[in-house]
């Protein structure tokens, strides 16, 4: 018997600099990582720059245990070309593309930007029927090249069975700072 695929979705959400110089972005080097670490998944990544291309997108339910949110965040609201989406209408928008949590049920998402801390408790209440657990950053800014790192890292390690805090010190340490943490909804 086969284990079952995980699933993935990758809200890729790129700054200008990103598209006009044709760079990788983060959510690209992740699905790259998903599928070449031989593990049977289903990755599907949302890939929009503009607050109006955010806002109506395809609305489709994906069935999946991860959600990597990789955006440019900020305390109230995440950046994007054009204009800016509060906190609270980004978990709206990831909301429409998940079901809710059976009993059982486990979901993670990963809050892939600078005041992630400040996404999760934005988010905390409309986000509590999609996800069991957040990862997010210790800091409050956090340069391209380390974040990177660190889902490299995790995507490379993680699986749902796997305890959390495991994880999170298996990274921190090899970092050589408190730079990811896990929070649980």
């Amino acid at each position: 018997m086969s284990k079952p695929k995980l699933g993935y979705l990758l809200f890729d959400l790129p700054s200008d600099h990103e598209i006009e110089s044709t760079l990788a972005t983060e959510c690209r080097t992740v699905e790259a990582i998903i599928h070449n670490n031989g593990m049977p998944a289903r990755v599907k990544r949302i890939c929009v720059a503009s607050p109006e291309r955010f806002m109506n997108f395809q609305k489709y339910k994906y069935a999946v245990q991860f959600v990597h949110l990789a955006c440019h965040g900020g305390k109230k609201s995440i950046g994007m070309l054009g204009g800016h989406v509060e906190w609270k209408e980004v978990a709206k928008q990831v909301a429409r593309h998940l079901h809710p949590l059976a009993n059982d049920q486990q979901r993670i998402i990963c809050f892939s930007c600078c005041y992630s801390k400040d996404g999760f408790d934005h988010t905390k209440s409309a986000f509590s029927s999609y996800f069991t657990g957040a990862y997010l950053f210790a800091k409050t800014e956090v340069p391209f090249a380390q974040a990177v790192t660190v889902w490299a890292m995790f995507y490379l390690k993680k699986k749902l069975t796997k305890p959390h805090e495991a994880i999170v010190q298996s990274i921190n340490d090899f970092i050589g700072e408190k730079l990811l943490i896990f929070k649980k909804y």
